[in-house]
């Protein structure tokens, strides 16, 4: 991949995979970041860098500007912001300014990065209320999706991807969830989880959703969606799996959903005033969803071919364990 290649979002966890592959390829990339200091070094130096943020036009247009290819993974994917309208700015009007200018600068080939939420769920949550309802995530990722789409339907190239829960070597805040779970877990300070009858998630390495990403910029069919997964698994599994690689075994208790709805409302309230909301009512009701996912359309089209669960975890756990993160024992 010879041409100008921009990446939003790329000094993400998934981005810097991203741009690091792109690298490798001896692509010519242009990164759109609002803090340059959160590139490594080993991006910063290979990359030319584009300063600001994916809500300003203007931004937007210096980022875009000869752009052969774009990577769209810019996204506000927080569990909860103090201002809602903050969703709607990012994965929406943001995504609605960057087709406009990508159309203006006819864009070759663009890739809109999503989520497995926006698909239906293999078995819903057994839950009522308003809890029911898509997160303001969910919903405005989806409306973003419709401008993608509507973008690819007057003839301009445009394929979605959804990645499913991704895992990986990478810091440990909540883009990177589950490795963060997995870090408490041996660490003996992940001593709940959520009673959610064994449902299924899809569990994929972080280096694969990048060479998936990428792929679909190269091979994908424009108009296509592409689920970026891999191996599904329950969370009970995916700890049991972790312990018999690890042999580190921790006890952690599995909560009823209620109790869990009631602590998440609680923390709308704590971040009323300032708080942290880790979780909220609506992400209860995701982690009670059976998500599990295949990928044979990403297979057959693009060659996209994940490693195997055990694999992954192996590679993620033996770069935990060098820098103190994890702490062997029982308890």
């Amino acid at each position: 991949m010879n041409r100008l290649c921009v990446v939003t979002g790329a000094s993400g966890f998934i981005g810097q995979y991203v741009v690091h592959r792109l690298i490798e390829r001896r692509a010519r990339v242009r990164v759109l970041v609002r803090d340059p200091e959160k590139l490594p070094a080993s991006i910063r130096q290979h990359v030319e860098i584009v300063k600001g943020d994916i809500r300003v036009p203007t931004v937007v247009a210096k980022a875009l500007c000869h752009a052969d290819v774009v990577i769209h993974l810019a996204a506000c994917a927080k569990a909860w912001s103090r201002d809602p309208s903050e969703f709607h700015d990012v994965n929406v009007r943001a995504v609605g300014t960057l087709l406009e200018e990508a159309e203006r600068q006819a864009v070759d080939r663009l890739v809109h990065v999503s989520t497995i939420l926006t698909l239906p769920a293999y078995r819903t949550a057994p839950i009522n209320g308003r809890s029911k309802f898509p997160t303001p995530y969910e919903t405005t990722k989806a409306a973003g999706e419709r401008l993608v789409e509507a973008y690819a339907a007057a003839g301009r190239h445009a394929v979605i991807v959804h990645p499913t829960r991704v895992y990986g070597p990478g810091p440990l805040h909540d883009a990177n969830g589950v490795t963060k779970a997995i870090a408490l877990y041996l660490r003996g300070r992940l001593r709940l989880r959520l009673a959610d009858g064994d449902a299924l998630g899809s569990y994929v390495h972080v280096d694969d959703v990048a060479e998936g990403i990428i792929r679909a910029a190269v091979r994908g069919h424009t108009g296509a969606h592409y689920v970026l997964g891999g191996e599904n698994a329950s969370f009970r599994e995916l700890l049991a799996l972790v312990s018999r690689v690890t042999g580190v075994h921790r006890r952690v208790l599995a909560i009823p959903p209620k109790v869990a709805l009631v602590a998440a409302r609680a923390t709308e309230v704590w971040g009323m005033f300032g708080g942290q909301v880790p979780i909220t009512p609506g992400w209860v009701r995701v982690l009670l969803e059976d998500r599990r996912a295949t990928f044979e359309r990403a297979h057959a089209d693009l060659g996209y071919t994940p490693r195997l669960l055990e694999a992954g975890l192996t590679q993620t756990l033996a770069w935990l364990a060098p820098g103190g993160r994890v702490r062997s024992g029982a308890s």
